[in-house]
């Protein structure tokens, strides 16, 4: 067998299980929020063309943790199994050692690095700046099309409203009575008319009232009345979004890469400054992590041998659930410890590069490696007793 059928081999055993992952993950997180959005169609009266467009801007966000996450556990089932049944001990006889191996496997975990790094550094903030905007959108036609005639509305979380008559093409009320609550005070606003106003770049909504009179009380006092009279009044609904947030700004994460860039040198809150950093760092170290997750996947999927399949794919979850303890700490130590991003983000990184090149160095060179063969135990051990309770 020549070298690049072997690699083309060891391609189908990790590419099969990789995207059979990605699917299933995929599915899975989706499923999480499915429930938010089937409330949305069930009980707001949300279009299902709506629905399908919130999926499509959250999927950037997901396949941002699928695809490493798929890699990894691709590497692990696919090479896994080839130690289990022996085909990596006869190609080794053969004379392919394992940096033949995982030439492979490093190819795709370039192909997935670069995927991977897409979707963070373009697709992911496009997709949240989508759908912030298509909530702000949904929330702002459930909003005004639920505008009726002579019926009090209590459907903003601020505000009561009441209209003689509504024209919902010119979003034009007339004989408004509006009830403004806040926490010091309550105001009963007496208008002539109005108009619905909105904003999609900054999110907001505004009632612009001509022609009345405002009577507002203090909570604290009954005694402390104010009588206002106005020509034109602007009052701004508190409209319920998916996160019941309206954001007035673009948020880190919703910016793309250039500007949140450029941001940075321009911003002058500290706070702010931070929270940018953390955000950019992350989606920079982004593509990095299936060469990680190839470094250490390939010596802990050969190793794994007493535990078969299904400890590699436990394997592959500890690996995972400890880069991301990583980077989360990262992210937090960077956005509210104000620790420099090379010192949270790229030295760890370093580290874990220089660690995952001993492991694969040692498992190249068939040396014994105790923390491998320690999980490794652990897991038959707990696999032993997992079968015994379930034979009790």
């Amino acid at each position: 067998m020549s070298t690049s059928q072997i690699h083309r081999y060891l391609i189908r055993e990790v590419l099969s299980p990789t995207l059979l992952c990605i699917a299933i993950f995929t599915l899975v997180m989706v499923m999480g929020r499915a429930y938010k959005l089937a409330d949305l169609m069930i009980n707001k009266g949300v279009s299902p063309a709506d629905i399908l467009v919130l999926l499509a801007t959250l999927l950037p966000t997901v396949f941002s943790i699928s695809l490493p996450l798929a890699f990894l556990m691709g590497i692990m089932i696919g090479f896994g199994r080839l130690s289990a049944d022996g085909e990596t001990l006869a190609l080794k006889s053969a004379g392919v050692g394992l940096a033949r191996m995982a030439v492979p496997v490093f190819i795709l975990a370039v192909s997935f690095g670069l995927l991977t790094g897409a979707t963070d550094i373009w697709a992911k903030p496009v997709g949240f700046k989508a759908f912030a905007a298509k909530s702000f959108e949904i929330a702002r036609q459930k909003a005004t099309i639920g505008l009726q005639p002579r019926v009090f509305m209590d459907h903003f979380n601020n505000l009561v409203i009441y209209a003689n008559e509504v024209d919902p093409r010119s979003n034009q009320l007339q004989g408004l009575l509006i009830v403004e609550k806040k926490p010091d005070s309550t105001a009963w606003v007496f208008a002539d008319s109005g108009n619905i106003l909105t904003d999609a770049d900054s999110q907001t909504m505004t009632i612009r009232l001509h022609d009345g009179v405002i009577q507002r009380q203090q909570t604290d006092s009954a005694d402390n009345f104010q009588l206002i009279h106005f020509r034109n009044y602007d009052v701004r609904p508190e409209i319920p979004t998916m996160d019941n947030t309206a954001s007035r700004s673009l948020r880190p994460k919703e910016m793309a890469t250039g500007k949140l860039w450029r941001s940075i040198d321009s911003a002058r809150d500290p706070l702010e400054i931070q929270n940018m950093r953390a955000e950019l760092h992350a989606r920079m170290i982004a593509p990095l992590a299936p060469l990680l997750f190839a470094l250490f996947g390939l010596p802990f999927s050969l190793q794994s041998q007493r535990t078969g399949r299904s400890g590699g794919f436990v394997m592959g979850l500890l690996i995972f659930i400890a880069y991301y303890f990583i980077t989360s700490t990262a992210f937090t130590l960077t956005k509210d410890a104000a620790v420099p991003p090379w010192l949270a983000y790229w030295l760890p990184q370093l580290l874990l590069a220089g660690v995952g090149i001993v492991l694969l160095r040692q498992a190249s060179l068939e040396k014994p490696n105790r923390l491998l063969g320690w999980l490794d135990q652990t897991l038959h051990s707990l696999q032993k007793r997992t079968r015994k309770r379930d034979d009790s």
